[in-house]
C-alpha cells in the first residue's frame, strides 16, 4: 500500500555533492555528516529527470533508494509523485528513518553523476553544489583495483578501458568546468583534503554555512563502506604513485592531456 504524505514533512535540501565517481564523493559526505545537524542517504540522482515523476523509472538510481534512504517502496513512490524536486526532497526526507533517527535539519544529496549535467542540475535545486575532483592517475588506479584484475595484465586493462573513460571525463569535465565559473559552485580537490584537511574542510564547512570543529575530521560516524580507514589518509590520492607502472602513468598523462586542470602537481 502506498504510504501517503501527510503534510508536516518541513526539512528541504540544503545543498549537492558530486564529482565523478570514485573521487571522494563519499568521503566528503562522511566529514559533513560528522556535524550533528547535518545528514543524508547514500545518493539520490532525482535532479537527473525533468520532473520527479520520471525518477520513480529512472534505472539504476531509483533502485538504491529504498535501501540507501531507509524508506518503503511506497514512500518512495509517493515522493516521485510531487509537482516539484522541493516537495520530492520534502517528502523524501519526511520519510526517510535515517534523517528522523538523526533528527537532521541540514540535509543534503550525494549523486556523483550530476557532474555531468551540472547546468541543468542547478537550475532544478539552486541550492550550493560541492565538486568533488580527483586526478586522473589516482582515478586509473580506482578502477584497475575494481577490476579484479592482476598487475600483469594492465595493459590489456587500460586499453580496454581508456576511451570509454576517456569519453565519460569529457562530459564530466564539462561540469567541473561549469563548476569553476559559478560562485554557487565550489570545486573540491580531494588531494587538498588529504595534504590541508583542516583548512580545506573548513572551507567546505564555510561554503554551506556550517560551523566547523577540528574533530570532525574524525570521521567517527560512517554509515557507509566506500571511506577506508577512520581518519583522512595522505595515501588515499598518492597510492597510484606507487602502484601503478611508470609506463601507465606515462600514458595516462599523455592520453587525458586534454584535461589539464584536472592533474595534481605531485
Amino acid at each position: 500500500m502506498t504510504e501517503r504524505y501527510s503534510g508536516n514533512m518541513t526539512s528541504s535540501l540544503s545543498f549537492l555533492i558530486c564529482g565523478l565517481e570514485h573521487s571522494g564523493t563519499t568521503m566528503v559526505s562522511d566529514l559533513l555528516r560528522e556535524h550533528p545537524d547535518v545528514d543524508s542517504g547514500f545518493e539520490c540522482g532525482v535532479l537527473l529527470c525533468s520532473q520527479p515523476s520520471d525518477f520513480l523509472n529512472y534505472e539504476p538510481f531509483c533502485n538504491h533508494m529504498v535501501v540507501g534512504w531507509g524508506i518503503t517502496q511506497g514512500e518512495f513512490a509517493d515522493a516521485c509523485q510531487a509537482q516539484s524536486f522541493e516537495e520530492f526532497y520534502r517528502r523524501l526526507f519526511g520519510y526517510s528513518s535515517l534523517v528522523r533517527e538523526k533528527s537532521a535539519q541540514q540535509i543534503f544529496d550525494k549523486t556523483p553523476r550530476y557532474i555531468t549535467d551540472l547546468g541543468r542540475v542547478q537550475q532544478r535545486c539552486q541550492k550550493p553544489i560541492i565538486a568533488v575532483i580527483k586526478d586522473p592517475r589516482s582515478l586509473a588506479l580506482s578502477d584497475f583495483k575494481r577490476s579484479k584484475l592482476p598487475l600483469e595484465r594492465i595493459d590489456e586493462w587500460y586499453e580496454a578501458w581508456k576511451e570509454p573513460k576517456m569519453a565519460y571525463m569529457r562530459s564530466a569535465y564539462l561540469g567541473y568546468q561549469y563548476a569553476w565559473k559559478d560562485d554557487q559552485c565550489f570545486v573540491v580537490r580531494l588531494e587538498d583534503i588529504c595534504f590541508d584537511a583542516r583548512n580545506t574542510v573548513a572551507a567546505i564547512y564555510d561554503f554551506v554555512g556550517l560551523d566547523f570543529k577540528t574533530e570532525y575530521l574524525r570521521l567517527r560516524g560512517k554509515r557507509f563502506n566506500n571511506t577506508v580507514g577512520s581518519s583522512i589518509s595522505v595515501g588515499a590520492c598518492m597510492q597510484f604513485l606507487e602502484d601503478l607502472p611508470s609506463e601507465i602513468l606515462e600514458r595516462i598523462c599523455s592520453d587525458f592531456a586534454e584535461f589539464d586542470r584536472w592533474f595534481f602537481p605531485f
